[in-house]
């Protein structure tokens, strides 16, 4: 409707005029509020502006992506996804000041619209291609001038942060590889670590994975454009890598009968709250949750945190020594839980009454057939295997749905026990050491 903005006022009438003035200033309100809070203040939720740019970009580049046949070709369309959606967001923030600056120029002035959107691009741009400004134009003039720098150094600022946590998440995920396999599988993980007698070392790795996990939380929090910066090999991912060294210390877990150690079960701990965290940001950004009904949302919500009601057969209660974990322990993982949740579901407490943790999806078949590699690897199985499963789908499926959800907005590699992906794609096995041993 901005062309009606062109038309013959009859002069400069401040009745009239106020409204584009104030409408333009609104707009550079809201603008500025989604700079900040994307580039500067530190907290993790996403502005409403910042969201339709990331969703937007997700779409074309989903567009894109189904062109493409096989996974190697997507994940290279996908690779510009990141670094796009960074432009298109200083483009939009730029276009957006530019309007708004435009709208208050035509405010103040006599001129029409098509003027002074020149003169406040002018001055954002600093171009310099219209006359000196007059009047109350001139503070107006002054106010773009200043802004287009400072966004556009704001951005220069903010791209050295987000590509040193890149850097540092895509070390972890490559040096991990001689341990998990490319792509990640935790199973294989176990087997490599014992086939070279590096099964003791298992807590020390897993406590530098805690660090890695508490990072990765923080930075892809405050910053959801680094998820969809991808790894620069198709078969590794920081989300695939993740799940797999997780895998491995539920499976350590579920078949070992001595008590877990700090580190196998504190990486439980934070790599499910790092998994959880992040597709609550991608759920934020998706707007998944408004206009529906209150228990609708508490279920959605909670959803995301592994959580499901009670009488849906699908759930088991997370308590007691059965799980292979101390009451001790429990305690401390179910008060994690509800502090994570405060902020997100009133009542925190109390979901625990009504809520479960969800199960593994894992079948029998497949807890079978990675056992089995195990042993062929050397390692001891300790339980028997129906107690070893239900720990294990317990253990799991605390982060098991929402890894299934991240990985399929993220479009990630789909290694063994990651869940199905839109558009299909098959399913990539690491090169399994065992094999290599039987076949050399």
């Amino acid at each position: 409707m901005l062309w009606a903005l062109d038309v013959d006022l009859g002069g400069w009438n401040p009745v009239v005029r106020v409204m584009p003035f104030v409408l333009g200033l609104a707009i550079i309100g809201f603008t500025f509020s989604s700079v900040v809070r994307t580039m500067v203040i530190p907290r993790d939720r996403v502005s409403s502006l910042y969201a339709v740019i990331i969703r937007s970009n997700d779409v074309v580049f989903r567009l894109l992506m189904r062109i493409r046949r096989s996974f190697a070709t997507r994940d290279r369309v996908l690779a510009w996804s990141g670094v796009m959606g960074i432009i298109l967001a200083l483009v939009v923030w730029l276009g957006s000041f530019l309007l708004g600056y435009g709208l208050m120029i035509f405010g103040v002035s006599e001129g029409g619209f098509p003027d002074s959107l020149l003169q406040a691009g002018s001055g954002l741009f600093t171009l310099g291609v219209m006359g000196q400004p007059t009047g109350s134009v001139t503070a107006v003039d002054f106010l773009a001038a200043m802004t287009g720098p400072v966004v556009i150094a704001l951005l220069i600022g903010f791209l050295p942060t987000l590509y040193s946590s890149y850097l540092s998440r895509e070390d972890q995920v490559l040096v991990s590889a001689a341990l998990t396999g490319a792509p990640a599988w935790g199973p294989e993980m176990l087997c490599r670590a014992h086939l070279i007698n590096g099964a003791d070392n298992l807590p020390t790795i897993y406590r530098d994975w805690i660090e890695w996990t508490a990072q990765v939380r923080l930075t892809q929090s405050l910053y959801p454009a680094l998820n969809r910066f991808r790894s620069p090999v198709e078969s590794r991912n920081w989300l695939i890598s993740l799940v797999a060294t997780m895998d491995s210390a539920a499976l350590r877990l579920a078949v070992r009968k001595e008590e877990p150690e700090v580190p196998t079960v504190a990486l439980l701990e934070q790599g499910a709250q790092t998994i959880l965290s992040l597709y609550a940001t991608e759920v934020e950004i998706k707007q998944a949750l408004p206009f529906r009904r209150w228990r609708r949302r508490l279920e959605v919500t909670l959803s995301i945190f592994g959580l499901s009601a009670k009488h849906d057969s699908s759930t088991k209660t997370f308590t007691g020594p059965s799980a292979g974990l101390t009451p001790q322990t429990v305690a401390v993982a179910k008060a994690l839980s509800i502090d994570n949740l405060r902020g997100r579901v009133a009542d925190t407490k109390g979901v625990f009454d009504e809520y479960a943790t969800q199960l593994s999806t894992i079948t029998r078949e497949e807890f079978d057939r990675a056992i089995d590699l195990m042993k062929r690897a050397g390692m001891p199985i300790e339980r028997d295997l129906d107690e070893a499963f239900d720990i294990f789908r317990q253990e799991r499926g605390r982060y098991e749905s929402a890894t299934y959800h991240l990985a399929q907005i993220l479009y990630v590699v789909r290694a063994p026990w990651t869940g199905e992906r839109t558009p299909d794609t098959h399913v990539l096995w690491p090169t399994l050491a065992v094999e290599q041993l039987d076949n050399p």
